[in-house]
């Protein structure tokens, strides 16, 4: 009696063209981790961390929305000028730059989603370690203003598929 040889090469393929899917979320990068920032006004929020070159470029593009109560933080190995590209955002965010040690050193307010090309950039022409972004109306809500510190937990590690 013989074997199967194997899945058919449809269906192979067919695989291979999902798995990107199941490994992301809303078919975007899925984040590296799960971390807690703690704002200036006491609260202890859960930041989906983007740490590769892939995560932070996709970031919440495709996303529908973001929980009010979830932050995505943008994390790089050192300090340099960061900017933010609206481009597939669907929703107005807020977003906060921040060094090394926590101190906020700018924030832009209610940044509109770019539907379509050419997308304008933002972001101050300062050196930052992170970027946090939230929901139109988090920084205000949360007392996050240039001066203050935001308070970066340890990342577990392993893709979030949580929140919107």
């Amino acid at each position: 009696m013989r074997g199967r040889p194997g899945a058919p090469p449809a269906l192979l393929a067919f695989v291979l063209l999902l798995l990107p899917l199941l490994t992301t979320s809303a078919g975007t990068a899925a984040a590296a981790g799960l971390s807690r920032l703690t704002l200036p006004d006491g609260a202890s929020l859960a930041a989906e961390v983007m740490i590769s070159a892939d995560e932070r470029h996709h970031g919440l593009t495709g996303r529908a929305s973001l929980a009010e109560d979830r932050l995505m933080l943008f994390a790089y190995p050192d300090d340099g000028v960061h900017h933010v590209w609206m481009k597939g955002c669907l929703f107005a965010i807020d977003v906060a730059w921040i060094d090394a040690g926590g101190t906020v050193l700018a924030v832009l307010e209610a940044l509109p989603p770019c539907p379509r090309e050419p997308c304008p950039i933002y972001g101050p022409e300062i050196d930052s370690r992170y970027f946090v972004e939230g929901v139109a109306g988090w920084l205000k809500a949360r007392g996050v203003a240039v001066g203050t510190r935001i308070g970066v937990g340890p990342v577990r590690e392993g893709p979030v598929r949580e929140g919107p």
